[in-house]
């Protein structure tokens, strides 16, 4: 991160031009990520927090150190970037001796982050806006208001309902890339880069979209580069945690290039997804009820005869055709797979619903190790389809 980055270059710099007094740099949370007293580094300051909240220069005293946990006497000053708050400089002394010092220790670290920066414009409120998304992720009243906080000092103001997209991409950004990737959003509707919530993690990129979001067709352009799974909206930033969970659920089971839940084939793959996933230990005793009926290898191929058979709406002559097997032996390994489930006098929807979260259930990975199953990887794109 550029903060952390910097922070030990500066005071390094700046401890020997003010006579040696401990500098600190702290983040926008209040915890110091780089002093000249190394001691110091990852402890919290509960001064610089104060200037991160107010905006405001926070002077401590000897006699309001129990005011103040982690904090020494001395200045705290806001550290602003292209008018961001960035973060905290804080200098060690008598407030009344080194205030001037203070301020002109202020402008060289704001001037030293913005030159730093300028190659990169963007660097600075890039990750201020992936804390944000991580507040927002983890809720608790604390984070919330860390978030809110920083809201604030983004100028964004994303209005409910809130719908998480979420942007698995296909190859690695080139340079410049995110930005046109970002205008492409815009164009299109998903992204309003002045009051929306976004930022890269675990290498997809995340919107937290306020406002309704209009149903369209995207533009192929888009979809070339990544794939695109839209939440269900929700109407308090206290919820968007779930909405998260929604549409990274959707990115890994849904091969599909846009999986959005208001669509009603996406939405009944997910609630498929979901009972699987709730009726995990169910499933994994029935597989290892059908993992003990069939010789090694042999439970694949029932498997996908049995999946075939009824993403063709249950038509033998279409499946058997697909497979490049007889009738007659496809009719015989669904019998046989009902029959080991102990499902053959189920009516004929009971039936498909079992196979089809066992089938859930085998390409989710979830299963256990089974000695007559060989293992298989997790299939991330192998869920039910958009």
């Amino acid at each position: 991160m550029l903060l952390e980055e910097l922070a030990k270059e500066l005071v390094d710099i700046t401890a020997s031009l003010v006579g040696g007094r401990t500098v600190n740099i702290m983040n926008t949370e209040g915890v110091i990520v780089a002093s000249s007293d190394k001691s110091r580094v990852g402890t919290f300051h509960a001064g610089a927090l104060e200037a991160v909240q107010t905006g405001r220069p926070v002077t401590i005293r000897p006699d309001q150190l129990d005011q103040y946990p982690g904090a020494k006497e001395g200045c705290n000053m806001p550290l602003r970037v292209n008018g961001a708050l960035f973060g905290v400089v804080g200098l060690y002394g008598d407030p009344a001796e080194i205030q001037s010092l203070a301020r002109l220790l202020e402008v060289y670290a704001a001037k030293y982050i913005q030159l730093e920066a300028m190659a990169s414009p963007r660097l600075a409120a890039a990750e201020l806006r992936v804390r944000l998304l991580r507040f927002l992720l983890a809720p608790s009243e604390d984070s919330m208001a860390r978030a809110q906080r920083l809201m604030d000092t983004l100028n964004l103001r994303p209005q409910p309902p809130y719908t998480v997209l979420v942007l698995r991409l296909k190859t690695p950004l080139q340079e410049g890339g995110q930005a046109q990737l970002l205008e492409l959003l815009g164009r299109q509707g998903l992204l309003q880069a002045g009051q929306d919530i976004y930022g890269m993690l675990d290498e997809r990129l995340v919107i937290v979209r306020g406002g309704t979001l209009p149903p369209r067709r995207l533009d192929p352009a888009l979809l070339e580069q990544c794939r695109v799974s839209v939440s269900d909206s929700c109407g308090s930033l206290w919820e968007v945690p779930a909405r998260y969970e929604q549409a990274c659920r959707l990115d890994e089971r849904c091969a599909g290039p846009l999986n959005d839940l208001r669509e009603l084939p996406v939405r009944c793959g997910y609630m498929l997804c979901t009972l699987s996933a709730d009726s995990a230990p169910f499933l994994e005793a029935l597989y290892a009820r059908l993992a003990a009926a069939f010789r090694t290898g042999e439970l694949d191929a029932v498997l996908k005869t049995a999946g075939c058979y009824y993403d063709c709406e249950r038509s033998v002559a279409r499946a058997a055709g697909l497979l490049f097997i007889h009738k007659n032996t496809l009719q015989y390994r669904v019998r046989r797979l009902l029959e080991a489930m102990g499902a053959e006098h189920c009516s004929g929807f009971e039936q498909e619903l079992l196979v089809r979260l066992l089938l859930e259930y085998h390409r989710s990975g979830r299963r256990g190790a089974s000695p007559k199953t060989p293992p298989a990887a997790p299939q991330k794109e192998g869920g039910p389809g958009a």
